[in-house]
């Protein structure tokens, strides 16, 4: 198969990551970035022509044709790359789906709606399909694809370097517009607590008040209870002889009483 299955699978990974980034900047209430959009949708369209080339290979191969003059391939290799493509077309279809959570998305997403197509009949993995040879030519022999330097990641079309300046630019210009919106949080949050902090420091001062007031009181409330500590002591001290001064008085009362 010509179409090289991993570098759809990498890229539809990569278009997911940009899904829920653009999830949560919705759940968030903000407008997603139209740059990132468009960006997001030029990698579903590839995916989608991807698959669709996949498609109509793997179409071919189950009719006994080869594809750019090579040997129709074995049951097993071809049952394995047909249940890898089904897979890689159900995530392209959810992520069209996800793509559609806002008006923009779904404007955008009717033109990545795939087609349905009806299903070919994958060869048993351990079944030995014997077909007839017939080969498609090409017109005129291809010419040897050049030797290229290996990269550590997949390159999704040969773009010429304007559009890929232009890529880079947009996205460079989707970060300024999240770090504008960070900046601005931040912002936020530091007024926040600058007045939390005049807050705290009004309520530290009622709570340095309140701490004066209550020793106040303590040392009011000591005084009053050394008084009355000294008034038990008298009273316990020179209890007896104020009793016998008010019995001998009451004593003379009645002597006088009593002889008038």
């Amino acid at each position: 198969m010509s179409v090289a299955l991993a570098s759809i699978s990498n890229r539809l990974t990569s278009a997911q990551a940009q899904l829920l980034e653009r999830s949560r900047v919705l759940t968030l209430g903000l407008v997603p970035s139209p740059s990132a959009t468009t960006s997001l949708v030029r990698t579903l369209t590839g995916v989608r022509n991807d698959l669709a080339k996949a498609e109509d290979e793997a179409a071919l191969e189950n009719n006994g044709l080869s594809v750019g003059g090579k040997a129709p391939r074995t049951g097993k290799r071809r049952a394995s790359d047909a249940l890898q493509l089904d897979e890689l077309t159900a995530r392209y279809d959810r992520l069209v789906e996800m793509l559609q959570a806002d008006e923009d998305g779904r404007g955008r997403a009717k033109a990545l709606v795939r087609e349905k197509r009806a299903p070919s009949p994958a060869p048993e993995a351990d079944e030995d399909i014997h077909v007839p040879d017939v080969t498609v030519e090409p017109p005129t022999p291809a010419a040897p694809e050049p030797i290229r330097p290996f990269k550590d990641y997949d390159e999704e079309d040969d773009a010429p370097p304007h559009e890929i300046i232009e890529q880079q630019q947009l996205m460079m210009n989707d970060q300024d517009e999240r770090l504008t919106l960070l900046s601005h949080s931040i912002n936020r949050q530091s007024h926040l607590s600058v007045q939390i902090g005049d807050e705290l420091d009004i309520h530290h001062e009622l709570l340095e008040d309140t701490d004066a007031a209550m020793d106040r009181t303590a040392a009011r409330l000591n005084s009053a209870r050394r008084r009355l500590d000294h008034v038990a002591d008298n009273a316990k001290q020179y209890g007896s002889t104020i009793t016998i001064i008010v019995l001998i008085f009451v004593l003379l009362l009645l002597i006088i009483v009593f002889k008038t």
